[in-house]
Formats: structure tokens, C-alpha cells, sequence
């Protein structure tokens, strides 16, 4: 398999543009080997995406090396393929805690009793977040089908949470308006 390799230099660049092109390169799928030293796959999409990254980084007076490698055996191979399954379940792990926490968030809310409907709509925004996110993991690396039934089944744990907390919501403005007909009729 070919790989392209990214040494960058961005001394110059600010925290701020350092961050965004970060987030560029992770979004590749690549994997960092030391201090801003990655590697990723060799397809269009990935030298696309690197061309775009060093043409940032010169914009912003950073320094990109670009280089195409290739493995000197299957074993060395084999460790690429390993860091790359790493930064994967790292990620997907990253993904079903923000799923647990969500859920953990709702739950205390609803043992709490105390339903806003400003509330549902940050956590539907949320819950969008989450599905993007999801969506992302699996475009990216191109997951098989069991890490995308794994993805599947945390966000699904998540929209049932949050039904339950909608339907929570429902029943007591229910409660509040059959109140308010009673006392209006009185």
C-alpha cells in the first residue's frame, strides 16, 4: 500500500490556525507518527485534502514536506495498519463516551422533573452533533459493518433517551395546561 507522508512546520502559525489545520489532517484519517509528522493513506480524496492542508499552512507562513512512502515490508505494513485501527477505536470510543455522557445528562434531568422545552431543542442540537459525528467516523475511515453497528446502536441508545425525555416534557405540559382549563373554568 502507498502512504503520503506530512512534516509540518508551524512555528509561525498562530494556536488558533494550528487547530484548524489539525482538525483537517485528523479529518483524513491520518495518523500522527511524532510531532507534527503524519501519515495517511494514499487515495485522491487524501492528496486532495494534503494539498489543501499545505496550501494553509504556506498561507499562514507554516512549511509543509510532502512526500509519497512506501513500506519496506509487510511487517512494517502491518504496524501502519495497527496505528491506524488504534486512532479508529480511540475515536469510537471518544464517540460512545460523548453518547454516555449525553445519556447521563438526560437522565439527571429527568430525575430532576424539572422540563424546559428551551432544553429538548439544545439537546436535539446535540443530538444532530452526535449523528454528524457519526456519520463522519464512518465516511472517513470506512468503516465495516460491525464498527458502524456499534456507532448505530450508542446513537440509538441516545434518541430513545431523549424521546423519554420528550415525552416527559409532553406529558406535563399536558398537566399544566388540563390545569390551567380546570381553574379557568371555575
Amino acid at each position: 500500500m502507498k502512504w503520503l507522508l506530512l512534516i509540518i512546520k508551524s512555528t509561525n502559525v498562530s494556536s488558533r490556525d494550528r487547530m484548524f489545520i489539525w482538525r483537517n489532517i485528523k479529518n483524513t484519517g491520518a495518523v500522527s507518527l511524532s510531532h507534527s509528522v503524519y501519515i495517511l493513506h494514499d487515495t485522491e480524496d487524501n492528496r486532495a485534502t494534503a494539498s489543501d492542508i499545505a496550501r494553509t499552512i504556506h498561507e499562514r507562513s507554516g512549511e509543509v514536506l510532502q512526500f509519497f512512502a512506501d513500506t519496506f515490508n509487510g511487517e512494517q505494513e502491518q504496524k501502519l495498519n495497527k496505528l491506524i485501527a488504534e486512532e479508529i477505536a480511540a475515536e469510537i470510543k471518544e464517540f460512545s463516551k460523548e453518547c454516555e455522557d449525553f445519556i447521563t445528562d438526560l437522565t439527571k434531568r429527568i430525575s430532576n422533573k424539572k422540563f424546559k422545552v428551551f432544553e429538548l431543542e439544545e439537546l436535539s442540537d446535540d443530538i444532530h452533533k452526535l449523528d454528524r459525528w457519526r456519520i463522519k467516523l464512518i465516511q472517513k475511515h470506512g468503516l465495516d459493518a460491525p464498527k458502524i453497528e456499534i456507532l448505530n446502536k450508542e446513537i440509538g441508545k441516545c434518541k430513545e433517551k431523549l424521546n423519554e425525555f420528550e415525552e416527559k416534557i409532553l406529558q406535563k405540559n399536558k398537566m399544566i395546561g388540563g390545569s390551567e382549563l380546570v381553574g379557568g373554568d371555575k
